[in-house]
């Protein structure tokens, strides 16, 4: 049986690792770590998606993910951040594949390795090959969101042909912008205030058409359901992630109806509370969750995204506090133990009750 974009795996211990966004040096420090202990220096790894993109070195990071893969020692899904890449859709933080977003990157992460001419190719080759969505006996796993009506849509389509879906699901959203004229009205608030969409100090007004467009998206395509979340429409502007944004990340996983466990990346959670005055977002999504606590209606989900992702910031701000603020996390199943790259191992909290 060829394998889908639903993978399904045998009950078996694992070490499930966090969003990395390129952050190389976390990401050889956590699998040290691993490897420093007998009983998870043999587990298989899975990786929950967002490897590239901002950091110093996304080449590197997928690189070695891949090695691992074809040792047969890994899993990797795909987050949104590699569905961007995929889809030809340069955004920020992926100058170092996109030649278009290079000078603009520059100011905010360089330096960082680009991909040569002969590892592009390589490299899509083998996000390509990846799945969206693991499925295990008493658990769960996907990069953002597991919406039953987007898994059962994905389901059945063969691993390997995701670009197929990425482009069928491209049209069928062209197909339904076209009332109203809404994706002519998309392009044209983009050419008019594109330059603004990425300046905190100068915002657009609000776009309309670009919320209206987003928000179609996020309803009518599971590849963007499943990456980058269940998101509504945002009443107002706000700045995250170097952008005006226009469409705000929900907490499904408290309207989530089945109690399996459920493992996610994606959301910035982070152990502390962010400095005054810096635009974290999407932190709210945790308020009154502990950092290291499972969250959900049946305390069935747990977000091990730790926001090493932004370790760009004190780097270029040292009065913004130590890079290792931000972590790389893996949970490590079916223990429900959290394993950093700093080497601290903590158990998680409040546990979903094994499904």
């Amino acid at each position: 049986m060829n394998p889908t974009l639903l993978h399904t795996l045998d009950a078996q211990p694992l070490a499930v690792i966090g969003d990395i966004h390129g952050e190389v040096q976390a990401l050889d420090a956590l699998l040290d770590q691993l490897r420093r202990h007998p009983e998870t220096r043999n587990r298989l790894l899975v990786f929950i998606g967002d490897l590239c993109d901002r950091g110093p070195d996304s080449v590197g990071v997928i690189y070695r993910v891949r090695e691992l893969v074809d040792q047969g020692r890994a899993l990797a899904i795909l987050g949104n951040h590699e569905i961007n890449l995929l889809a030809n859709d340069a955004k920020d933080g992926s100058g170092w594949f996109f030649d278009s977003r290079e000078a603009s990157d520059a100011p905010f992460y360089a330096p960082f390795i680009r991909a040569s001419a002969r590892e592009r190719p390589e490299i899509r080759d083998f996000l390509c090959g990846l799945p969206l969505a693991i499925r295990m006996p008493g658990l769960r796993i996907v990069h953002a969101a597991w919406d039953p009506a987007s898994i059962q849509a994905i389901a059945d389509f063969p691993c390997g042909r995701i670009l197929e879906l990425i482009h069928e699901q491209e049209l069928n959203i062209l197909k339904a912008a076209r009332a109203d004229d809404l994706h002519a009205r998309y392009r044209a608030e983009l050419e008019r205030w594109g330059k603004q969409l990425e300046d905190p100090d100068d915002p657009p007004p609000y776009l309309d058409a670009v919320a209206d467009f987003e928000s179609l998206e996020q309803r009518l395509n599971p590849i963007k359901r499943l990456t980058s979340g269940i998101e509504a429409r945002s009443p107002q502007p706000f700045f995250s992630g170097n952008r005006w944004r226009y469409s705000d990340r929900t907490a499904w996983w408290n309207e989530d109806p089945d109690p399996t466990p459920v493992l996610i990346g994606h959301y910035w959670r982070l152990f502390e509370s962010p400095d005054q005055g810096t635009a974290w977002r999407y932190g709210r999504l945790f308020e009154g969750v502990a950092p290291t606590a499972w969250h959900g209606r049946h305390r069935q989900a747990f977000c091990i995204d730790y926001s090493v992702g932004a370790r760009w910031r004190p780097r270029k701000s040292p009065d913004r506090g130590p890079e290792n603020r931000y972590r790389l996390a893996s949970m490590l199943w079916p223990e429900r133990v959290l394993l950093f790259d700093d080497g601290a191992r903590i158990p998680t909290i409040g546990n979903a009750p094994a499904a």
